[in-house]
C-alpha cells in the first residue's frame, strides 16, 4: 500500500523582519538604535519589521555583518515571504473567479 503524502502548505506567511524583530530584542536594540548602526532609515527597518519593505541584497549583508546571520538566508526569507504573498493573491483571485 502506497503511503500518502501530505504536502506543506501553510495558509499563511511570515515575514523575515519577525526574526529581526528577535534578533533585535535579544540585543537589547531598538530598531531606530538598528537602523542607526546598519546606516539605514528607522523606517525601512520598521516596514521591514511590518512585512511592508523588502530586504534588498545589500541591506542583507549589512544585516550579516551586524547580526552574524548570513546575507543568503535574510534573502531567502524575503524570497519565500514574497512569494507567498504572491502565491495568496493567485489563489484570491481564483476563488472570486470561481464564485463568480
Amino acid at each position: 500500500m502506497a503511503k500518502k503524502v501530505y504536502p506543506y502548505e501553510p495558509d499563511y506567511v511570515t515575514p523575515p523582519g519577525w526574526l529581526l524583530e528577535e534578533y533585535l530584542e535579544v540585543r537589547g536594540l531598538s530598531p531606530g538604535e538598528f537602523a542607526e548602526l546598519c546606516g539605514r532609515s528607522p523606517e525601512l527597518i520598521a516596514g521591514i519589521i511590518a512585512g511592508e519593505a523588502a530586504i534588498d541584497a545589500a541591506t542583507a549583508a549589512e544585516f550579516e555583518r551586524r547580526l552574524g546571520l548570513a546575507a543568503h538566508i535574510w534573502l531567502g526569507m524575503e524570497q519565500g515571504y514574497r512569494e507567498g504573498l504572491a502565491q495568496g493573491k493567485r489563489v484570491a483571485a481564483l476563488e472570486r473567479e470561481t464564485v463568480d
